[in-house]
């Protein structure tokens, strides 16, 4: 799993993660919900842990779920088929 954890650690700054915990959720008794400003930045983060030892041998990957979080404003445009616009980064 260290190498699980390194390409994680990869990714710290553009991905935040949050890691749930449920009984009785589908099939799963947790999850792990990940939030980035780039979409782009999943895919090479999911694809590179694929393939990492542990997961590529032990892993049972189940279903992906993706959106979009935006203003109720935006919301019109969404419907259009127009993508909303993405919220301006705040500097801590």
């Amino acid at each position: 799993m260290n190498e699980h954890g390194l390409v994680g650690r990869r990714y710290a700054g553009e991905v935040k993660q949050i890691i749930t915990g449920s009984i009785g959720f589908d099939d799963w008794e947790w999850g792990v919900d990940l939030f980035a400003d780039d979409p782009m930045v999943f895919k090479k983060l999911i694809y590179e842990m694929r393939f990492d030892e542990v997961s590529a041998k032990y892993a049972v990957f189940g279903p992906f779920w993706n959106g979009l979080q935006f203003s109720i404003e935006e919301f019109p445009r969404f419907l259009a088929g127009e993508a909303p616009a993405l919220k301006e980064k705040v500097s801590a």
